[in-house]
């Protein structure tokens, strides 16, 4: 029986939850509320009452015991004769007592007592000077309820049982008095307590409904705007503070897509209007392009458009789900060592190169075309010379690209790296570069968990260091160092400006 109330009590429990979770915060917080508080008046309500009504029943007994043994002391000593006729007098918390002998004999009562004994359903002859007590006695002739002590006196060998009695309808009667107050001041105080919540709570939510508001009227051009952050020191606070650092993340990321969009379509302007004129030329003229025009104007404008295409898409990539890096053995020293002798061979820049043989776990392809962009962007910004270094530490290696151009501010070096980027003018002599390179070389360097940064010029103009991390060779050994090194001049543009006609290669590694 006790399992099954179990099971009704915990039916009842997730039904009543269920429904509830239906509601708002404001409606599910005023309804437990109402329900704590409906318990715990009503548990507080009943241990009161029975409190008070145990606390009453044993006054009772008290006056009743105590009149019951005085009047059995009294016949254990004299008999019924040596009782005092007071003590058989109604008054001091006693209504009715009662004398009877061992033969059912009423032979001494208080006045107006019945003269036929009174017989108690739970009583039982006691021991000797041992006091018995019944409640909710009912008494013949008597509407009340009453209290009743019984004790056992013995004289003269014969046993005599005295009964004491008190009413006991007016005490219970206040105490239903009580709880019928209790129980009509149980919905008003619940009623007062839930309203109290609700307010408070609906207050509290104030200054979200504010935010909620502040937010649904914020478009995705209007960006700029933030929500009200409350005065109070709270978790609604936290949520307000919260809201506007990613509202200024979207402000900011919306700018950077927007900029993006517009230095784009800047870049690829210029190659599109000279393909387009020169065709719209043709079409005019009914004239056919020329070969020389094809290979000198069209084909490079294209590739152009191809590369900085590509360098779109790759950007693109990093910023959805990152560069996947296939990762292998790389040898360092050899990358560096084409990239130099590529760009002597382009005659942009004397090329001085300082390597020694570094092997690296990371993408070939992709490390190639971060230094190759370093490499590129040195020789587009440099005045006459370009310096190339590798070396490695113990747990990285350093690739720097050195130019003797007008250099860059300190407080503008991080900006170099992001996308579209142009510093002033004295870096804008050479207007080839879209600006995307740098933020290439960046991408490739935090995919290979490395870094690439602008450091303090070694030969007067900008330095940008390339850190990638040495990893592990195939073969599970560190491979880094220097087992040789050697100094690299490359001559190129430069010299030949001086008339000189210089050797071209490649200097080995010893």
């Amino acid at each position: 029986m006790v399992e099954r109330a179990l099971d009704e009590f915990v039916t009842v429990t997730r039904r009543l939850r269920k429904r509830i979770s239906g509601f708002g915060v404001r409606a599910q917080l005023t309804i437990v509320s109402a329900v704590i508080l409906v318990a715990a008046l009503a548990l507080s309500g009943g241990v009161m009452l029975l409190m008070l009504h145990r606390e009453n029943t044993a006054q009772m007994y008290r006056a009743t015991g105590r009149q019951a043994y005085q009047i059995a002391t009294a016949v254990n000593r004299g008999g019924v004769s040596a009782v005092d006729p007071d003590d058989l007098t109604p008054g001091a918390g006693i209504d009715i007592t009662q004398v009877v002998d061992d033969r059912g004999v009423v032979v001494a009562a208080s006045p107006g007592a019945p003269r036929s004994p009174i017989r108690l359903a739970s009583h039982s002859t006691p021991d000797e000077s041992t006091a018995r007590y019944a409640d909710n006695v009912s008494v013949p002739g008597y509407g009340d309820e009453f209290c009743a002590s019984v004790s056992t006196a013995y004289h003269d060998g014969r046993e005599y049982t005295i009964l004491a009695l008190d009413k006991a309808t007016g005490i219970r009667s206040s105490e239903w008095t009580t709880a019928t107050l209790m129980a009509i001041e149980l919905p008003i105080i619940v009623a007062l307590g839930a309203g109290a919540v609700y307010l408070l709570v609906g207050r509290s939510l104030r200054p979200v409904s504010r935010i909620i508001k502040q937010t649904n009227e914020i478009t995705s051009t209007e960006l700029e705007q933030r929500v009200p952050v409350p005065t109070a020191d709270d978790e609604i606070r936290t949520l307000a503070v919260t809201v506007n650092s990613m509202l200024g993340r979207l402000q900011r990321g919306r700018e950077s897509q927007l900029r993006f969009i517009g230095d784009a379509s800047h870049e690829l302007r210029s190659p599109l209007t000279t393909l387009v004129g020169l065709l719209d030329l043709a079409d005019d003229t009914s004239s056919p392009i020329d070969v020389e025009t094809v290979r000198t104007i069209l084909l490079p404008e294209a590739r152009r458009m191809q590369a900085m295409a590509e360098d779109l898409l790759l950007l693109a990539r990093a910023d959805e789900r990152g560069l996947t890096v296939t990762a292998g053995d790389v040898d360092l020293d050899d990358v560096v060592v084409g990239e130099v002798a590529r760009l002597r061979a382009m005659g942009a820049a004397k090329v001085t190169a300082r390597i020694v043989p570094v092997r690296v776990s990371g993408d070939a392809e992709m490390i190639r075309r971060a230094v190759r962009n370093l490499v590129d962007n040195a020789a587009r910004h440099s005045d006459s010379a370009v310096w190339v270094s590798l070396h490695s530490d113990e747990s990285n290696a350093v690739i720097a690209v050195s130019d003797d151009g007008p250099g860059i501010p300190v407080d503008r070096r991080s900006m170099i790296f992001d996308r579209f980027s142009r510093l002033d003018v004295d870096r804008q002599r050479d207007s080839s570069g879209a600006g995307l390179g740098l933020a290439i070389a960046y991408e490739i360097a935090r995919a290979h968990g490395g870094s690439v940064s602008a450091v303090d010029g070694r030969h007067g103009g900008a330095t940008v260091e390339l850190v990638l991390p040495l990893g592990h060779s195939s073969d599970g050994s560190e491979e880094a160092g220097s087992r040789s090194e050697c100094d690299q001049t490359v001559p190129g543009a430069a010299d030949r400006l001086d008339g000189r006609d210089p050797e071209r290669g490649v200097d080995a590694l010893a």
